[in-house]
Parts: C-alpha cells; sequence; structure tokens
C-alpha cells in the first residue's frame, strides 16, 4: 500500500528531529533517518532537496514545540513579573525533563550554526528575535499596566534576561547537574522583583 505523501513529510519530520537535536547537522546523516523511519533514501528525497532541507523542517518544527509550549505556560500568567517567572521555570524543566531529546533546539542549533551553516543560521537568528521581542513587549506592557518600574530600559533586560537564561542552560548542560542554572535563577529572580512595582 502506498504511502500518504504528507503523512511521509511528516514522519521524516518526527523522525529526524530528535537525531539532528540529540547528533548535530554534522553528525546526523540521512542514513539515521532511513533508520529511524524504515523509509528508503529515495523516498526522502523524494520529499527533501537534500539534508539542509531535512534539517531546516525539523528544526523549525523544534521551534514550534517549544515555543508552543512556552506560550502557553505565559499566558496562563496574568503580570509581566509572573511571566517572565514562568519563563523561568519553564527553562528550569526543560533543562532537567526536554520535551525534545538533547534540549533547546535554538541553542543547540545556533553553537553549530554560527559560521558554517548559514541556511540553518538565519533561522536561528529568527527564532532568538521572536522569543526576545516576546520578552520585550511582557516588559513593556508591565510598564504600561504598572506592573514593572517606568525606568526599566525593556530591551536592556531582554537581553539580559534572555542571554543568561541560554547561557546556564549550557553551562548546567555541559556540567551535568542543574546547579549552575539553580544559581542563576536565583539571581534573575531577584533582578525581577527589583524591577516590579
Amino acid at each position: 500500500m502506498a504511502r500518504n505523501p504528507e503523512h511521509t513529510k511528516e514522519l521524516i519530520i518526527e523522525k529526524a528531529l530528535p537525531i539532528f537535536n540529540t547528533k548535530g547537522y554534522n553528525a546526523a546523516s540521512i542514513s539515521d533517518i532511513t533508520a529511524a523511519t524504515g523509509i528508503t533514501k529515495g523516498a526522502i528525497y523524494g520529499n527533501f532537496k537534500n539534508k539542509d532541507e531535512v534539517a531546516t523542517a525539523a528544526f523549525e518544527r523544534g521551534v514550534e514545540i517549544v515555543a508552543g509550549a512556552l506560550a502557553k505556560r505565559v499566558r496562563a500568567e496574568k503580570t509581566a513579573p509572573a511571566k517572565l517567572i514562568a519563563i523561568m521555570d519553564f527553562y528550569e524543566e526543560y533543562l532537567n525533563d526536554p520535551p525534545i531529546p538533547g534540549g533547546c533546539p535554538v541553542l543547540n542549533s545556533s553553537i553549530e550554526a554560527d559560521d558554517n551553516l548559514p541556511f540553518l543560521r538565519s533561522r536561528v537568528i529568527r527564532s532568538i528575535a521572536l522569543l526576545k521581542d516576546s520578552i520585550m513587549k511582557i516588559i513593556n506592557r508591565g510598564i504600561m499596566e504598572g506592573q514593572v518600574k517606568r525606568d526599566v530600559d525593556a530591551e536592556e533586560f531582554t537581553n539580559f534576561f534572555y542571554a543568561t537564561i541560554e547561557g546556564a542552560i549550557s553551562v548546567s548542560r555541559i556540567e551535568g547537574d542543574s546547579r549552575s542554572f539553580d544559581f542563576v535563577k536565583r539571581f534573575v529572580l531577584k533582578q525581577i522583583k527589583n524591577i516590579s512595582t
């Protein structure tokens, strides 16, 4: 029985995501994907032009999963400080129990795509920009609604907040425990308290 082309494409993306996210672009191979899917190389290349296209689709799916889960957590909170704390908590849980094997696809891809993979680098930059924009909107809205002090520089705090969390995740993963993240979390929570009204 012939496979539905859309289902085939979905299966390839679903199985390729954890492979690229755990092994990285250079170490992951089309053979890994054929082994995971049971689909031939010909069928993979019938749905995607090349490995770059598979990696791009897998990365975008990973970002979609993470962004969707994060947005749900943030929407559940009423105030800007509570939303920032929800982001911090989300990434703490993500560090210990990631919904995608291998951890954060943006962090993983940003390290590998820095200079070597321009097709992926542009997507990583866009994903980071979208997340930072969301954080900045939370802070600006918090200022407007009187939940965040008026003299807070939203762009400055956003960059500090985002870079600190991503750095803490990276260091904790390398060290193999969450102690570094725990220290950073305590510090960031103090900063959130300092900007709150």
